[in-house]
Order: structure tokens, then C-alpha cells, then sequence
């Protein structure tokens, strides 16, 4: 569960940046958290969970630097030994955004997961504090992870929708409200995404289903609304307004049936409120897209 906002403060965003095509991509998204984060005056605590993404925190270390922020910190967490060091847990107490990175969010929760490190990192974003994860490490920011697709990447006898399609795992629950959908490419066709958001929110209505395609992020603000930012668009799939669903008949060897769901397509500064369940455009503005004036037809 999200940490309790003591009262004086506000919460802090929550950022999804998912994998990039290149560098300059990867620059402009996380150029976003830079800003929430503080700008030049941000304290950066980038959290490496895994041998493989040194490489992506070595890169994002150096951009932050050369945006001229006012320190940067790797934390290389891999065990549940490293979590519990006291020097990891002032890091995260004193920055004022917090980068997790790691390709297996499952194993990054099991060395996570119950620690004062998990706890402090909740505090932080209770606290105004701005929390954001990288690639699939994205997904354990929510409570609720898709971990794994029972499915094989070449697998096409499966039903769109059936009841063990995918298995649920704990993330550090920085927001109860969403669940994000970061299975690698392989696996990661928009049909193979849309039947796995459906099947996440069919076992819990109360969940928003978002899958970020590449190059595009997401935050959610303290006002609970989720802001879509970047080259391309995201899949949100609300389930609220469900009025049948059979997924609790686990013997039923018949596809999945599911009646009453939402399905919206969002873009760059397109927004979704997540407890009023309503999607949005962006606000009109009379500044032109491209910032030069459209000159008058005569």
C-alpha cells in the first residue's frame, strides 16, 4: 500500500519510462523526471538492480550530470544484503527522486520487498519526493505486477483471453491504482497486451491496465491523474464498469468471457483521471504547436 501523506505535505509523482529505441529517446523521457524531480536542484538516487543495468545507470549518471544537477548517486542493490546496508537507506532519505532500474522486477521485489529500504522509498514519494522506474523495472512502483505471460513467444493456440494467462506478483506499492503491463518484446505485440490488461483487470476491477509503448512515459500526479508523455501513445484499459466476467470458474476450460470493459488509446499530454475513471484530451492553447504564428489566409 502507498505510504500515508503526513499532513503539511503532498505527494510526489510517479513516473513509467519504458525501454527506449535510442539515446536521444531515452534523454527526452527521462528529462521528464529530471524536472519533477528538481532540475538543477535535484538529488538523484538511481537504484541498479540488476548487473545489467550498470550500463543504463552509468548513461543516465552522466546525462543528469551534464543537465548540471546537484548530485547524483548509484545505488547497486542486487541482494537482500545490499538493501538492508544503512549508507543505501540515507541515499534514498535525502534525494529528491528516486530512478529505479532492472529487467526482472519479480527478483528486484524478493531483495525489496519488507525492507526499511522499500519503506524509506514509500516515505520519500508520501513526502513529496519523486519516484520513477526505467524499462521493466517500471512495474514495481505498483502494488499489483504482471509477472509472467504463461504463454511461449511462438505460442498461437491459446485463446485470446483464458483463465491462467498470467500470475500476479507483489511490487513495493508506491500506487494501489494501476498495473503495468512490461513484458519483454518478444512477448509484447499490442494484441498480446490488450488480453493481459484484460485479464488483470477482470481479477481486480479496481485496477487501471496501462501498457507505455516505446519511447512513451507516463506519471501520475498527486491529483491521481495519469499524464501520457512522449513519441507514441499508451493502452489504458478500465475495468471498472465490468458487468460479467467467468474468470473465477477455474475448471471452465472455455475462453474467458468479459462484458462491460473500457479501452482507451491515449497520447502525448492526454490525461486519465484514475479515480474518476474519465480519459481526456489536452486543454486547448492559443500557442501555436511549432511556437511560430500562422499568418492570416486573405
Amino acid at each position: 500500500m502507498p505510504a500515508p501523506v503526513p499532513s503539511g505535505y503532498t505527494r510526489g509523482s510517479i513516473l513509467f519510462i519504458p525501454a527506449c529505441q535510442d539515446e536521444k529517446s531515452e534523454g527526452h523521457l527521462l528529462q521528464y523526471f529530471w524536472e519533477e524531480a528538481g532540475a538543477y536542484g535535484a538529488r538523484i538516487a538511481i537504484v541498479a538492480g540488476d548487473k545489467e543495468s550498470a550500463a543504463v545507470a552509468a548513461r543516465c549518471r552522466a546525462l543528469f550530470a551534464e543537465w548540471e544537477t546537484d548530485s547524483v548517486e548509484i545505488l547497486s542493490i542486487t541482494s537482500r544484503e545490499e538493501s538492508l546496508q544503512p549508507g543505501n537507506l540515507e541515499q534514498i532519505t535525502g534525494a529528491t527522486g528516486i530512478l529505479l532500474l532492472g529487467e526482472n522486477p519479480v527478483r528486484m521485489a524478493t531483495f525489496l520487498g519488507g525492507t526499511p529500504l522499500a519503506q524509506a522509498i514509500r516515505r520519500a514519494n508520501a513526502r513529496g519526493k519523486v519516484a520513477a522506474g526505467y524499462g521493466r523495472g517500471a512495474a514495481l512502483l505498483c502494488e499489483h505486477m504482471i509477472a509472467h505471460d504463461s504463454r511461449a513467444a511462438d505460442d498461437t493456440h491459446h485463446p485470446f483471453l483464458h483463465r491462467h494467462l498470467i500470475q500476479f506478483a507483489p511490487g513495493l506499492g508506491l500506487t494501489n491504482r494501476l498495473v503495468l503491463d512490461t513484458i519483454p518484446a518478444e512477448l509484447g505485440d499490442s494484441w498480446n497486451r490488450l488480453s493481459r490488461l484484460l485479464h488483470a483487470v477482470a481479477y481486480n476491477p479496481f485496477l487501471v491496465g496501462v501498457s507505455l509503448e516505446v519511447d512513451t512515459g507516463a506519471v501520475i500526479y498527486q491529483d491521481n491523474s495519469l499524464e501520457i508523455f512522449g513519441r507514441h501513445s499508451a493502452l489504458v484499459v478500465d475495468g471498472s464498469g465490468i458487468t460479467y466476467t467467468d474468470i473465477a470458474d477455474f475448471r471452465n476450460p472455455d475462453p474467458l468471457s468479459l462484458l462491460g470493459v473500457k479501452i482507451h488509446a491515449l497520447a502525448d499530454n492526454f490525461t486519465y483521471h484514475l479515480q474518476e475513471r474519465t480519459a481526456r484530451p489536452p486543454e486547448s492553447s492559443d500557442i501555436p504547436q511549432d511556437a511560430v504564428p500562422v499568418k492570416a489566409m486573405t
